[in-house]
């Protein structure tokens, strides 16, 4: 079983931003790790072509398992998971969201992870789920993260100058999601 699976967002990689170093600390700890790559352009990112490649791991995420998305991900984790009615241990978001940004690439691309009308049953799946938000994302309205994370149930930490939590905004690291993380291991 993994013990974490980490997600990237639109257009993204596993190793970009901060995954691979959130990768290598989780596996220096004799974690199970999963950072999948996921079909990125206009033409095969969808969530049924993202939902192929996280079934193919579907049998090894369990109750024991966290997962770890940005940007994107927190749609597609939150769909997979009332899709399939996985229960797992945590989730951690960063700029999440679950509507469209007003960014025409992105939104071509992101609209058909938006799948749920009531995200409040996750509650029933997760036994925690905290959301990153910062308070200068270029790419995503902070309202639209608030109200994912309401609608949640989520703990929501307001990061100053964060940008998007990614690697132009200096996010090679994301020590404050690490040590939350392990707090609550």
């Amino acid at each position: 079983m993994y013990d974490y699976v980490i997600v990237h967002g639109s257009y993204g990689t596993p190793f970009e931003n901060w995954f691979p170093w959130m990768f290598n600390k989780l596996s220096e700890q004799g974690k199970n790790v999963l950072a999948p790559q996921f079909p990125c352009g206009s033409d095969i990112q969808n969530y049924c072509n993202w939902c192929e490649v996280m079934n193919a791991y579907k049998k090894y995420i369990g109750k024991n398992t966290t997962f770890i998305g940005h940007s994107l991900a927190p749609a597609f984790i939150t769909d997979y998971l009332l899709e399939n009615n996985l229960s797992v241990k945590s989730l951690y978001f960063a700029a999440p969201f679950y509507d469209l940004i007003n960014i025409k690439e992105f939104d071509k691309v992101n609209e058909p992870f938006f799948i749920y009308k009531d995200l409040t049953k996750i509650k029933n799946l997760v036994e925690s789920i905290t959301c990153y938000i910062s308070t200068t994302d270029p790419y995503v309205p902070n309202d639209l993260s608030i109200d994912f994370a309401d609608k949640l149930g989520a703990k929501k930490v307001f990061v100053e100058d964060a940008g998007h939590f990614n690697s132009a905004a200096g996010y090679t690291h994301f020590e404050q999601l690490w040590e939350e993380m392990m707090k609550n291991e």
